[in-house]
């Protein structure tokens, strides 16, 4: 293949993956905190071919010796972009939503801990106990400052949470005490490490504590952890921040750019047919 199509080709490979993308943003344009994701691209291998290798065919030459050809456009980096959506109020009890950009909900499954900005919860009954677990719609755990998952007596009667994430549990039955529980907050603060787990989470690379010690995460255990930054809102949902216009204004540039990809490899076809009917 030559120069001409090789280039064309490895950039219409890779501006498919952009439009895979952008369809997967606007796939997901009303689910509850997803974040967009952002193609960055870069050009690929580039050589240097040298038409003259000894100096003394150089003599008199006008232009530097080197002639440097890419071979295309290759996707670099997939950025997650962590700005707040709208917030959606629902005005039931156990919808939450962090305010600010780098502010995620723990919760885990199968031993493993993740980070979600979809606080729409539910309770799920405990097997052979008159208690339920406070859940996600996927039925991972919430859990609590101590890595405990949420657990209270079924016959609840309300719930109020503060800003900085103290939960409180009142029963119908009066005699009780309310249940006091603390929801565990991860202060993400670069971003760029989070890994797509599926089901709308995040997960970190490595274990939390080497990533605490690296400066990448923050814990709120407690409410006086909180400095601000993660304010919990009861009653109200945090919607995508995919911005359907932009994601289409997106879409229609990058398939005009792989058809003009598609034009330079037809371009090429007819130039190496033109040059195969030359005769000497």
């Amino acid at each position: 293949m030559n120069i001409q199509m090789n280039s064309a080709a490895t950039s219409m490979r890779e501006l498919q993956k952009k439009i895979d993308l952008i369809a997967n943003n606007i796939s997901n344009v009303s689910t509850t905190g997803y974040k967009r994701q952002e193609a960055n691209f870069s050009d690929a291998l580039t050589v240097s071919m040298e038409k003259q290798a000894g100096l003394q065919h150089e003599i008199g030459r006008q232009t530097p010796n080197g002639l440097r050809i890419g071979s295309g456009a290759i996707l670099s980096q997939t950025n997650l972009r962590m700005e707040q959506g709208s917030s959606l109020q629902t005005g039931r009890p156990f919808d939450f939503m962090i305010g600010g950009n780098s502010g995620y909900f723990r919760v885990a499954s199968e031993g493993n801990t993740y980070y979600t900005k979809d606080g729409s919860f539910q309770v799920q009954p405990v097997l052979n106990s008159d208690q339920v677990a406070l859940v996600t719609n996927a039925g991972d755990a919430v859990v609590d400052g101590n890595n405990q998952p949420i657990v209270f007596e079924n016959d609840y009667d309300s719930v109020t949470v503060t800003e900085n994430g103290g939960l409180e549990i009142t029963f119908k039955d009066q005699a009780k005490q309310p249940a006091q529980f603390q929801l565990s907050i991860a202060k993400i603060l670069r971003p760029d490490l989070l890994e797509k787990a599926g089901g709308n989470r995040y997960q970190l690379p490595g274990t939390e504590a080497e990533q605490m010690a690296a400066g990448a995460l923050q814990l709120f255990g407690t409410a006086a952890e909180n400095d601000g930054s993660a304010r919990v809102m009861q009653g109200a949902l945090e919607a995508s921040n995919v911005d359907l216009t932009e994601e289409m204004t997106e879409l229609i540039t990058a398939q005009r750019l792989l058809q003009s990809q598609g034009k330079a490899i037809s371009f090429a076809d007819d130039m190496m047919g033109l040059v195969n009917t030359m005769r000497g």
